[in-house]
Order: structure tokens, then C-alpha cells, then sequence
């Protein structure tokens, strides 16, 4: 029986190398080569019409219907998920609402050419601001897509430090940190996944070993990595033609994050009722997300405890709470940065 147990134990851990290692090739391929591929194949679907301002605005109509089904789908993937205490459609969602950013590999002159289409699912935003034509709503839109542009203040100080201290050429440094970054993201991702296949294959129930034992939510922060490298794509590496300026997206960033961050929160309230105590001591000494020193993480909770009187967020309206006022915080910075 001993036997049989280490070989099965073999297996699981052979099988979780294999899965983990086909989903990272995927994200890393997904992130840096499909793009370009997908953005060659969609041109000739979806034209650059450029300074035909008639032919953009007929596609625009044509479209326009679709874009608000999509749009539609997307915050109701997130909000029933939310209701219904779905957090797959949560995710689903959040990630359908994150899929634009992939349209900056598109360099042209019209927002939907090419790889641009997956804007669709921001239109009704962009549509919400002020001006006559689209080219003039895509540059109004900037006033509330970068309304989360405080989220660029850790790398606005590294770059700083790099460039101007240390002489680094600003466009090299923003390309070296994007591939750092998708890499370490990718590299996150590859050991949390094979951990947690591992630990399914064998009915652990409670993961609290590997890179589980430093953080309890792995998989979410190369996620939150992951997509903050190709915000950082969208600010400093995509180079439009002229005319062809489309905002970053910081807000939308923002909110996907957050989204994912609430997602994580009552999935640690969910398991707190399923296990109890012995997930609750693995909660107590265990950093949510990221690594931060006790102090500091019980810090960023006392608003909540002063309003709840207790340790740790469980329902969906104090999970709001906590979040809210920090997103808030983040969008006034915003304003003022």
C-alpha cells in the first residue's frame, strides 16, 4: 500500500507539471505572440479607416448594437455572479471586461482596426463622452478611463529611479519591466497552479504548502501582475500613429482588480464556514495576497474592523465596504496625481 501510495503521489505531482506547464506556455504565448498574430488575421476583417470619418462612423452604427450586448453581458456575468454567489461568473466577467487592453498591440488609426474590435466591449463607455465624432469621444474619454492613473505611481517611481538616477533609456526600462513582469507573473502562475493540482489530485482540501504557506491567493496576484504588465504596455510601449490615441485604461484596471480582490475576500469567508477554525489559524497567520508584514496588512483592515467590530470581511457589502473606501481613496489620488 505504501508503494502504490508514492507512485500514485508521483503521478499527481508528474500530471500537475504537465497541466501547470501547458497553461503558463499558454498565458505567456497568449500575452506576447498571439496579439500580433490575431491583429494581422483581424485587419483585413476589421479595417483602419483612418480619416474616413463617414465609413467609421456607418461600422460604428453597425456595431453599436452588439457593443451594448457585450458590455451588458459583461457587468451582468459580474453582478449576478455576485447575487447568486457564482465566482466563476465573477471571474468570467472581470476578465471579458479586461480583454480590451490586448487591443494596444493594434497600432492604427482607428480604435477597432484589427486586434482593436475587442474594444467593442468599452464602447457604450467611450459613447458616454462628450463630443460630436468618435475621434473626439475616444479623446474624452480619457477623462474617466484614466481616472484610476494613481495605479501608476509605484512604476512612475521606479522608472523614475531607473532613468534619471541610474541613466537607463526610458523606453528600454519600460520594455525590460514589461517582460519582467509578465514573466514573474507567469512564473507565480506556474507554481500555484501546479500546487493546487497537486493538492486536488490528492483531496487536500486546505492548501497551506508550497507558495500557499507565504500567500493565501496566488493564482489572484499573478493575475493582478500579469494584467498590470500589459497596463503598462498601454501607457508606455503602445505607440499610436498620429491621430490614432486611444486612453489607457487604468480605471478599468481598477476595477477589475478590485473585483478580483472581493472575489478572494469571500472565497476566504467561504472556506472559514466550510472548515472552520483550522482554516481560520491558516487565515490568521498566512498574508492574503501579497507578502506584507502583519502590521501593515491588519492596518489596511482597521477601517473595517472600527466599522464592523470584527477581524475579517465575510458578506458581500462588508467585502464593498473595505474595497469601496479604498477605491475611492485611489480615484481621488487620481484626480489630484
Amino acid at each position: 500500500m505504501w508503494v502504490v501510495g508514492k507512485v500514485r503521489d508521483k503521478q499527481s505531482a508528474i500530471t500537475a507539471l504537465a497541466l501547470s506547464t501547458t497553461f503558463t506556455i499558454a498565458l505567456l504565448y497568449s500575452t506576447l505572440e498571439l496579439p500580433n498574430v490575431l491583429n494581422k488575421l483581424l485587419v483585413g476583417v476589421f479595417p483602419d479607416y483612418g480619416l474616413k470619418l463617414e465609413e467609421a462612423e456607418q461600422f460604428l452604427s453597425q456595431i453599436r448594437p452588439i457593443s451594448y450586448i457585450c458590455f451588458i453581458t459583461t457587468i451582468a456575468l459580474i453582478l449576478f455572479g455576485i447575487i447568486l454567489k457564482r465566482r466563476r461568473l465573477v471571474k468570467l466577467g472581470s476578465l471579458a471586461l479586461y480583454l480590451p487592453t490586448f487591443s494596444y498591440f493594434a497600432s492604427t488609426m482607428f480604435f477597432l482596426t484589427g486586434i482593436g474590435i475587442l474594444r467593442i466591449v468599452w464602447l457604450p463607455m467611450i459613447e458616454l463622452a462628450p463630443g460630436d465624432t468618435w475621434s473626439q469621444k475616444v479623446y474624452a474619454a480619457a477623462t474617466f478611463l484614466e481616472l484610476g492613473d494613481s495605479v501608476y505611481m509605484p512604476y512612475d517611481f521606479l522608472r523614475f529611479s531607473f532613468t534619471n538616477l541610474i541613466g537607463l533609456v526610458p523606453d528600454l526600462f519600460d520594455s525590460l519591466f514589461f517582460n519582467f513582469i509578465v514573466y514573474l507573473s507567469a512564473l507565480i502562475f506556474f507554481v500555484s497552479c501546479t500546487t493546487w493540482f497537486y493538492a486536488k489530485f490528492n483531496g487536500i482540501k486546505i492548501i497551506d504548502f508550497s507558495i500557499y504557506r507565504y500567500i493565501r491567493h496566488p493564482q489572484y496576484l499573478s493575475f493582478i501582475l500579469w494584467s498590470y504588465g500589459l497596463l503598462i504596455f498601454d501607457k508606455y510601449l503602445f505607440r499610436p500613429p498620429k491621430g490614432g490615441y486611444f486612453a489607457p485604461p487604468p480605471l478599468v484596471w481598477l476595477i477589475v482588480v478590485f473585483t478580483i480582490l472581493a472575489v478572494a475576500l469571500y472565497e476566504d469567508s467561504a472556506m472559514f464556514r466550510t472548515f472552520g477554525q483550522k482554516y481560520g489559524e491558516y487565515r490568521r497567520k498566512t498574508p492574503f495576497i501579497t507578502p506584507l508584514p502583519k502590521v501593515i496588512s491588519r492596518g489596511i483592515l482597521f477601517p473595517f474592523r472600527k466599522a464592523f467590530k470584527k477581524e475579517y470581511p465575510e458578506r458581500w457589502f462588508e467585502i464593498a465596504f473595505i474595497l469601496g473606501i479604498y477605491g475611492l481613496a485611489l480615484i481621488i489620488t487620481s484626480i489630484l496625481y
